[in-house]
C-alpha cells in the first residue's frame, strides 16, 4: 500500500556530497512521488545524521539503499549501519530493513559490497524501482529477498547467476526529477544549482575507465528534454545555476545548445564537468566562461603519445596548450588538469612528455595572468576493465614520480596535488577482492575505515593486501564476471582490450608521429536523446 514502505536512503559520506550528484535527488524523488516514505542518512563529523531532522532510526525502516560510488567509501557504508542501528554483516543479519547496495563500485564488482548488503542492484536504478517497492511490501524478509532477486537484482543464494546489468534504455523516457532536495544551510560541492544530466555512459573506450564500460552503452538526452528539465527545475527551485552532468559532456550532440539555453536564454550560471580537451570549441569555452565557471578542468592524464594511443585517450600535441590559452583569454582563470601517473610500462621518456605539456599550459597562463593546477592520481587497476589485471604501482615508485612532478613544477609556479599511494592500492586490493573481501570490508567498517583499521581487518581475515592489489592471472575470469552480466564489457572484449594495451606499450616512442587509438570494441550503441 501507497506510504506504507519506508525506505532510508544511505550516503556513506556528508549531505554536501549526495546533493552534488544526479542518484540521491532522482531515487528519492521518484520513491516519494511513488508514495514511499523516504529519509536520507548522511556520515557526518559527527556521526550519522538523518534528514529530515527527526527522522526514523535506520534499523526501523523496511529497507536501506545505500549509494557506493568509491571503494574507500565501503568501510563508512558499514559504519553507517552500525551507527543506524543495524547489523552490520549481511550473514548475521536476521532481521531489520533489507540493504540493498548499489552505485558504480557494485555494479563492477558486488563481492566486497555483499559482505554488509542483502542485495546488489547491478546497474541503473530507473528500470528496478517498482520492482523494488512492489518486493518491500512483501510481508516477510524472506519474500522481501525472492522478489528482489526475481526482479533482477543480485541476492545470494537466491538469483540465477550471472544478472543482467540493468540499464535505461532512454534517458528521455526515463522518469527525471524537477523539484529536489535543497536544505538551506548546506552548500553542495558545486553550488547551489539544478543537477540535470546531459548523457549517461561512454563509448569512448579509455582502458582505465570504470563507469566507461560498466555503463555502456551511450545514451543521451535530447535537447528539447534538457530545455524542458531545466526550465521547469530553476523555476521550482528557484536556482540560478544549472550544474550539467556527463562522463563526456559535449559528445551529446546537443549539448552546446543546452549549455547556450542555460546561460544565454535563462540566464543562468551554468558549471560543465571535467572535459574532453578535442571536443572545445571557441564558442564552447566563450559559453563556459559566461556562465560564471572560472576554472576548466580538463584530462589529459598524460602527455606521452605512446600511452595516450594505449590507454585510448591520445591527444595531439600542442593541443592542450592552445585550448587553455583560449580559455584564459575570454575570462577563465584557472585551468586544472588531471594526470594518471605512473600508467603502466611509462618510462623516463614518457614522464618527460607529461611535463613537456604541463610546461606548455604553464608558459600560456603566465602569458595571461592565469594559474595551472595539476591533480596527479596513481594508476588504480578497476574492476570491469580492459586493465583489471594489471597491478597497482609500488607505493615507493608513485612517490618518486609524484616527487619529481612537484619540484619540476613548482618551478613554473604550478600547484600539484597528489593521491597518497597506499589509498590507491587500498582500492585496487578491496575493488577487485573476491568473496573474503566482503568480511574484510565489515571489519574495515567497524574498526573505524582508516588504513590502520583495513590493516587490522586484513589479518583477522587473513587476506594479505599486498597481493590483493598486485597483477591477477590474465587466463582467469575475475569472479565478479560470474555474478554481473555487463553489455559492452564482456571479460573476452575486455581480455582483447588488454591485449592491444599490451601491444601499444611495448611500442617504441611515437616521436613526431602520434597514433589515433583504435576505436573501442564493442563501444557501438550510442543511443539517442
Amino acid at each position: 500500500m501507497p506510504g506504507r514502505v519506508r525506505v532510508g536512503i544511505v550516503y556513506p559520506a556528508p549531505m554536501r556530497v549526495a546533493l552534488s550528484g544526479v542518484a540521491y535527488h532522482l531515487i528519492g524523488g521518484y520513491l516519494r512521488e511513488s508514495g514511499a516514505e523516504v529519509y536520507g542518512y548522511f556520515l557526518e563529523d559527527g556521526g550519522l545524521e538523518a534528514y529530515p531532522r527527526g527522522a526514523p532510526a535506520p534499523a526501523r525502516l523496511d529497507a536501506l539503499l545505500v549509494s557506493v560510488s568509491y571503494e574507500l567509501s565501503l568501510p563508512y557504508a558499514v559504519r553507517a549501519l552500525v551507527e543506524g542501528g543495524v547489523e552490520p554483516s549481511s550473514r548475521a543479519r536476521r532481521g531489520g530493513p533489507v540493504v540493498i547496495a548499489g552505485g558504480p563500485v557494485p555494479t563492477a564488482n558486488p563481492l566486497p559490497s555483499l559482505g554488509f548488503a542483502d542485495a546488489v542492484l547491478p546497474g541503473e536504478a530507473e528500470p528496478v524501482l517498482d520492482h523494488i517497492l512492489h518486493a518491500l511490501e512483501a510481508p516477510s524478509r524472506d519474500s522481501r529477498l525472492s522478489r528482489l532477486a526475481s526482479a533482477g537484482l543480485l541476492v545470494p543464494g537466491r538469483s540465477p547467476l550471472p544478472v543482467e546489468r540493468v540499464y535505461a534504455k532512454s534517458l528521455d523516457r526515463s522518469w527525471y526529477p524537477t523539484s529536489i532536495t535543497m536544505p538551506r544551510g548546506v552548500e553542495p560541492v558545486w553550488g547551489r544549482a539544478y543537477p540535470l544530466e546531459a548523457s549517461r555512459g561512454c563509448g569512448r573506450g579509455c582502458r582505465f575507465c570504470m563507469e566507461g564500460f560498466i555503463f555502456r552503452p551511450m545514451r543521451h538526452r535530447s535537447l528539447q528534454r534538457m530545455r524542458e528539465l531545466m526550465e521547469e527545475g530553476v523555476e521550482a527551485n528557484g536556482l540560478g545555476k544549472v550544474a550539467f552532468y556527463s562522463l563526456s559532456f559535449f559528445d551529446n550532440p546537443w549539448a552546446e545548445k543546452a549549455l547556450a539555453h542555460a546561460v544565454e536564454t535563462l540566464g543562468v550560471e551554468a558549471s560543465v564537468p571535467s572535459l574532453r580537451v578535442e571536443t572545445l570549441t571557441p564558442r564552447r569555452i566563450r559559453l563556459i566562461a559566461e556562465g560564471g565557471q572560472r576554472t576548466l578542468t580538463i584530462a589529459p592524464e598524460t602527455g606521452s603519445c605512446r600511452l595516450g594511443a594505449a590507454i585510448n585517450k591520445a591527444i595531439e600535441p600542442g593541443l592542450v596548450a592552445r585550448v587553455a590559452a583560449a580559455a584564459l583569454d575570454v575570462g577563465i582563470r584557472t585551468v586544472k588538469l588531471y594526470l594518471i601517473t605512473p600508467l603502466p610500462g611509462e618510462g623516463e621518456e614518457d614522464l618527460e612528455a607529461t611535463l613537456g605539456l604541463v610546461e606548455q599550459v604553464a608558459a600560456e597562463a603566465r602569458a595571461r595572468g592565469g594559474r595551472v593546477r595539476v591533480s596527479a592520481n596513481p594508476f588504480v587497476p578497476k574492476p570491469s576493465t580492459p586493465l583489471q589485471w594489471l597491478g597497482a604501482p609500488g607505493v615507493g615508485e608513485v612517490r618518486a614520480r609524484h616527487r619529481l612532478l612537484r619540484r619540476r613544477l613548482a618551478r613554473l609556479g604550478v600547484e600539484v596535488e597528489t593521491y597518497d599511494p597506499r589509498y590507491a592500492h587500498a582500492q585496487a586490493a578491496v575493488g577487485r577482492g573476491g568473496e573474503p573481501a566482503g568480511d574484510l570490508v565489515v571489519l574495515w567498517g567497524i574498526y573505524g575505515g582508516g588504513l590502520g583499521a583495513l590493516r587490522r581487518a586484513a589479518r583477522e581475515v587473513g587476506l594479505d593486501l599486498e597481493a590483493m592489489a598486485g597483477p591477477l592471472p590474465v587466463d582467469e575470469d575475475p569472479p565478479w564476471h560470474g555474478l554481473v552480466r555487463h553489455p559492452g564489457a564482456s571479460v573476452d572484449l575486455l581480455r582483447r582490450e588488454l591485449q592491444a594495451f599490451l601491444g601499444a606499450t611495448a611500442s617504441p616512442p611515437c616521436g613526431a608521429a602520434w597514433p589515433k587509438p583504435a576505436p573501442s570494441q564493442g563501444s557501438a550503441g550510442r543511443g539517442g536523446g
